[in-house]
């Protein structure tokens, strides 16, 4: 959901990335591939931002678009403006929100979660005895680099797959 992970990264990472999906090294991929590519490297863009960054590259798209394309400033959204975004809806300022809140705002609003999506996020988010989660927390959380630079390849393709 934010921005950080990309300016960890560079482009060994992305053309590794870039390889699990084009694992003959053909140096091409599908515009719908280049997509999952961009997501998995942390860049989160809407359908609509999607399409306007896609809507000149070729279908194959190229490795060389692609590194042009990830050498560019990401300018997603920041921790920062998750947390302010999150307590919008935090009528009373107490600095949290109910579990069954944030799935209900994850899965209905701006570019929607599934509802499994949403669960397996909450498996690793600490919930209070009341069932509110911590929203600075939750933010942190979000934001939070993943460990491994390069994702799992058999996770990639369950994630394709449905």
């Amino acid at each position: 959901l934010c921005r950080d992970l990309t300016n960890v990264m560079g482009e060994q990472e992305w053309k590794e990335t870039w390889y699990l999906f084009d694992d003959q090294k053909t140096e091409k991929v599908s515009k719908a591939d280049f997509v999952h590519i961009i997501r998995a490297l942390g860049r989160k863009h809407t359908e609509a931002e999607i399409s306007e960054i896609t809507k000149d590259m070729g279908d194959p798209v190229t490795m060389d678009e692609f590194l042009t394309y990830m050498k560019k400033p990401y300018e997603g959204p920041t921790q920062q403006d998750l947390l302010q975004a999150l307590q919008a809806f935090d009528g009373n300022d107490s600095g949290f929100l109910k579990q069954s809140e944030l799935v209900s705002l994850l899965t209905t609003l701006g570019e929607k979660m599934t509802e499994e999506e949403v669960h397996q996020i909450m498996k690793d988010v600490k919930v209070d005895e009341e069932g509110k989660v911590n929203i600075e927390e939750f933010a942190k959380y979000l934001c939070t680099p993943v460990p491994s630079m390069t994702p799992n390849i058999e996770e990639l393709q369950k994630q394709l797959a449905s």
